[in-house]
């Protein structure tokens, strides 16, 4: 849909130049790590071992019991292709309890009637307590848990631009300097974890692949023989890479939106600012924003406007909140309510929640259930604070004094 050729981000631009396509900050970060995992096969096999793990104990009522008798504090979670959150507590299940759910699985196997789980749970004790499955747990999780810190934040309804563009370029620096020094902090997390489960901290010697040369002047490949080696140039470098390039890839929109808008981020710091250079920001965005003849705010009248704004507000006011200050002002100031409502916009995720009301109210149980009734319930589940702080009691006596046929005397 956002394609810049024939997707709908270009056809909108075809109607008007001047408008900007801004992808939701959220659902980007998700992508980002759904790129990074797709570029290496180890870590698909790692997520196809999690998923593994949770279908074998949740195909059977005696076996989820099994699991829920050793493990205490978490179940094993089933993934989603869309949702990382939902990875992160997939991984966060076997990296606090990996003790646990490996003596669940050595149950399984000893205890079970059916080979198919039986030979199953041998296969998955055997992969998950082996180092590298360890050393993997280690990295994802601290990879995880940090992207997911920064994705329930740009899913607030009261984020920013200025606060999201921070974020985003937080959890950069993040994976670029976890790709630098994270490796060895994640070894001797994955050694003591390796310890306890009785896991030697070794990586397995595996057959060298040679390569058929097509050409006798083609040069030999140099084959790395350390297999420490090959995990970390093969398996972590390629992830973070990806996740790196991805992310300076997919948020570069952000930069451009600095370039443009920046000096309204903090407009109440603009009281410091010389005239002369806020009056070339006014100009470079009115040129920004128009297209020949049309425009949708004058600089002129922006850099007018501002001086005497930037006086009504703190220095620390963000732009949601200077927005909000401009309703009251019942448009004095038109010209920076139109610039600020174009920038604010970062995500789409708020939107989207209540769609996905439908897939809770609407169940295998409510399937016949009717338009108007669906469109009620809905309204209770989206505004559930407002309709937590009802008086049931007096609604119901109100229905039944409505409705009742009895006459009272």
């Amino acid at each position: 849909m956002v394609g810049q050729y024939k997707g709908v981000q270009s056809r909108i631009l075809n109607i008007n130049s001047r408008d900007f396509f801004t992808p939701c900050t959220a659902h980007s970060l998700n992508l980002v790590l759904c790129d990074a995992a797709k570029n290496s096969l180890r870590a698909i096999n790692f997520f196809g071992i999690l998923r593994r793990v949770y279908t074998l104990f949740s195909a059977s009522v005696g076996r989820w019991d099994i699991l829920k008798s050793n493990c205490k504090q978490f179940t094993v979670k089933q993934w989603s292709e869309t949702r990382w959150e939902s990875r992160l507590n997939s991984v966060k299940a076997l990296r606090f309890q990996l003790p646990f759910i490996m003596n669940a699985l050595e149950e399984v196997s000893n205890d079970t009637n059916d080979l198919v789980a039986r030979s199953e749970a041998l296969y998955l004790l055997k992969e998950i307590s082996s180092y590298e499955f360890i050393l993997s747990l280690i990295i994802w999780y601290d990879i995880l848990m940090e992207t997911n810190i920064v994705s329930k934040s740009l899913q607030n309804h009261n984020m920013d631009i200025c606060v999201s563009t921070k974020l985003v370029f937080g959890v950069l620096e993040y994976l670029k300097n976890y790709r630098e020094n994270g490796y060895e902090s994640a070894k001797i997390k994955s050694n003591e974890l390796a310890d306890l489960v009785g896991t030697e901290s070794v990586f397995k010697k595996c057959r060298l692949r040679k390569k058929k040369k097509l050409f006798d002047y083609e040069a030999n490949d140099e084959v790395i023989e350390n297999q420490e080696e090959h995990f970390k140039i093969t398996y972590f470098f390629v992830i973070l890479d990806q996740a790196i390039k991805s992310l300076d890839k997919r948020f570069k929109q952000l930069e451009s939106y600095s370039n443009n808008f920046g000096f309204l981020y903090h407009i109440g710091k603009l009281k410091d600012m010389q005239d002369d250079e806020l009056m070339k920001c006014c100009k470079d965005l009115h040129l920004v924003l128009s297209d020949e003849s049309s425009k949708d705010i004058d600089g002129q009248d922006l850099f007018a406007e501002i001086v005497i704004f930037r006086s009504l507000v703190d220095e620390e006011v963000t732009p949601l909140q200077a927005l909000a200050e401009l309703k009251k002002n019942g448009g004095s100031f038109p010209n920076i309510t139109i610039a600020i409502r174009i920038m604010l916009p970062v995500a789409s995720a708020c939107a989207e929640r209540s769609f996905s009301k439908l897939k809770i109210i609407k169940s295998y149980l409510r399937n016949s259930i009717g338009q108007d009734k669906l469109s009620d319930l809905a309204l209770l589940s989206i505004e559930q604070k407002m309709s937590k702080s009802i008086n049931y009691e007096e609604v119901i006596n109100a229905f039944a004094q409505s409705k009742s046929r009895k006459k009272i005397f």
